[in-house]
């Protein structure tokens, strides 16, 4: 009976289809990617510990635009900030000791507050979204090694490119090739 109800519970493995070639040496990895790139793959994924620069260039990945979206986002937010000043002050005047109603120096530190708030928040944001995390469905097989020292490409494919996806991680140095099927 318990056997039954854990069948129910748990949902099946998931189904990859594609090849996974298994690196020790960026080169070696880079090139492949560079060779898979221009084969027609486009849709590569790359484990590795560290980031490599190598293999950023052959995926020909841009720069960043988080820190677009943290300036966007600190812009909205000081802007926000002297704005919530403005209006509070607009619908509720109170004249204390004879003070100028407008004033910048009081609403500075509430839009700067507001500005590294915003920020922040949008880097995050932007940073978690950028990476496509979190990851709820599982794309790519995954293997321990590629947190120590090991570096994995993930080729999506079909059966009948399968064999020549091999062949050429096979031929860039790759340790070991797994096809999914």
């Amino acid at each position: 009976m318990l056997a039954i109800l854990q069948k129910l519970l748990m949902p099946p493995p998931p189904k990859f289809y594609g090849v996974m070639g298994i690196f020790y040496y960026v080169d070696d990895a880079a090139k492949a990617v560079t060779a898979l790139r221009q084969a027609g793959h486009k849709d590569l994924q790359v484990f590795s510990p560290v980031p490599h620069h190598e293999i950023e260039h052959a995926l020909e990945q841009g720069p960043s635009i988080v820190r677009w979206v943290t300036f966007v986002g600190g812009f909205l937010g000081c802007t926000g900030g002297f704005a919530l000043c403005w209006y509070s002050i607009a619908s509720w005047p109170l004249v204390i000791g004879g003070k100028e109603l407008f004033d910048l120096p009081p609403m500075s530190v509430i839009g700067y507050e507001s500005m590294i708030l915003i920020a922040g928040l949008s880097n995050l944001l932007g940073m978690l979204a950028l990476a496509r995390l979190p990851q709820v469905k599982i794309v790519a097989p995954y293997d321990a090694r590629f947190q120590e020292d090991r570096i994995g490409i993930w080729v999506p494919c079909d059966a009948a490119t399968t064999t020549r996806v091999e062949q050429m991680m096979k031929g860039h140095g790759a340790e070991e090739v797994h096809v999914h099927a």
